[in-house]
């Protein structure tokens, strides 16, 4: 048994809202550049739920700087 395998339920399929900017100097990309040069190895990465939550607040960065007219319902 592999008790380090995440269930479905745990990693939900991400969505993206908008089609990727894959240039090297968008804001997406500097993102995720940040994200890969921090979180990876880190002391968040040690705790699955605390890499969720960071990682859902790294998408959520993403699609504000995405649209910078997004309000807060």
């Amino acid at each position: 048994m592999n008790d380090t395998a995440s269930s479905p339920a745990a990693m939900p399929e991400l969505v993206p809202d908008e089609p990727p900017d894959n240039r090297p100097d968008s804001p997406r990309a500097l993102v995720e550049r940040w994200w890969n040069d921090h979180f990876p190895g880190s002391p968040v990465a040690a705790s699955t739920a605390a890499w969720n939550h960071a990682f859902a607040a790294k998408e959520e960065l993403k699609r504000r700087l995405a649209n910078p007219k997004w309000e807060e319902n």
